[in-house]
């Protein structure tokens, strides 16, 4: 089932891969116990869902599986929505006030869905924007006074951090004022390398910038490594995928010309990182094959997990991301996560990493 999903996720477009592929979930019948979970737990409602209509998978839709997932995906696009309006009224407020303005990552795939396929079908969580770095605290400021509430209300101020402390505002979204993509990426040289690649758009009416093609691979490279084995879920691997599907090889070059170009110390993880590339790229339907293993073991696992775990903890996001993203660190090598170690104990820890080699070995 794993390997059907996958192959569904992927974007390709052949007509004849796609009436394949709605036979096989014609022919699966009832749709295993777990994958609704396992759905949701990766956050791909949306784009199956709009994957199963385009190759006419009308069965699985309807069914009950297909239903459930339905509603999954509504709740996604219905949230993406949402985010688009406060994207346009952020957007008139640093017009009015005449504050150059980047759109970064899923506000900005959203902005090029036409060039960048499904870029409007992965879940969005908040709306990222990128200013220079003399003009965040103005418009911060201005946020602030037009009835914007701070989202974390007890945290100190990070004077050295890449955003501002995130704000929210009526709609109950969350907006991040970046001055740059990352901690310890200087703000000026942000500005500059986005701003002299990027690209014009009209957003809801108002003249914006989003980056290249290239940055908005990087970043998203970047944003899925800065979430360590967390990063190597559907959530994450979408972002590019739906960049990767736009067949810009150059920017997929370039993309692994800086990843072999950073020092050591700022790239700690490469396995993590060449997996995670390769599956974005599979997915986005450049090279052949199956899908990577790494990428099959680790979705089959989960799935097992949803099937498995008591019904309460199965639905828990949290306690299925400490089992999932655990044994993805035994994969990449990447010691117990910190929240293992003080929440679970070490013997949490242990426990988990023991029941996934015990799986692993049986599967194998």
């Amino acid at each position: 089932m794993v390997g059907l999903l996958l192959e569904t996720l992927r974007l390709e477009g052949e007509r004849s891969d796609d009436l394949a592929l709605s036979d096989a979930w014609g022919a699966r019948g009832a749709t295993p116990h777990g994958l609704a979970g396992l759905i949701d737990f990766e956050g791909c409602a949306l784009w199956l869902a709009r994957r199963l209509r385009q190759i006419g998978a009308d069965a699985a839709l309807e069914s009950e599986f297909g239903r459930a997932m339905t509603q999954l995906a509504r709740g996604i696009a219905a949230r993406n929505l949402l985010i688009d309006a406060e994207t346009e009224t952020v957007l008139r407020h640093v017009a009015a006030r005449d504050i150059p303005c980047i759109l970064m990552k899923g506000a900005a795939r959203r902005a090029l869905v036409a060039r960048l396929p499904f870029a409007d079908a992965r879940p969005m969580l908040d709306l990222d924007i990128l200013v220079p770095n003399d003009a965040a605290p103005e418009l911060w400021d201005y946020l602030r006074a037009q009835g914007y509430a701070l989202v974390h209300p007890g945290r100190g101020p990070r004077p050295l951090h890449h955003h501002l402390p995130g704000v929210i505002g009526p709609a109950g979204v969350a907006v991040e004022i970046h001055t740059s993509v990352a901690p310890g990426v200087p703000a000026g040289d942000t500005w500059r390398r986005l701003h002299a690649t990027a690209t014009p758009v009209q957003r809801f009416g108002v003249w914006t910038l989003v980056p290249s093609i290239t940055e908005l691979l990087w970043d998203a490279l970047m944003h899925a490594l800065h979430n360590g084995a967390r990063g190597f879920r559907l959530h994450h691997l979408l972002a590019a995928t739906a960049i990767v599907a736009a067949r810009d090889e150059a920017a997929l070059r370039e993309t692994r010309a800086r990843l072999a170009r950073l020092p050591s110390r700022d790239m700690p993880w490469p396995a993590l990182a060449s997996a995670w590339l390769d599956a974005a790229t599979w997915l986005g339907g450049l090279g052949n094959g199956t899908p990577p293993a790494i990428l099959q073991r680790a979705l089959h696992w989960r799935l097992a997990l949803v099937r498995r775990l008591p019904r309460a903890y199965g639905s828990d996001h949290k306690t299925l991301g400490a089992f999932a993203d655990e044994a993805s660190r035994i994969e990449f090598d990447l010691p117990p996560t910190r929240g293992i170690q003080q929440g679970l104990r070490p013997l949490g820890a242990a426990l988990i990493r023991n029941a996934y080699r015990c799986w692993r070995l049986a599967a194998s």
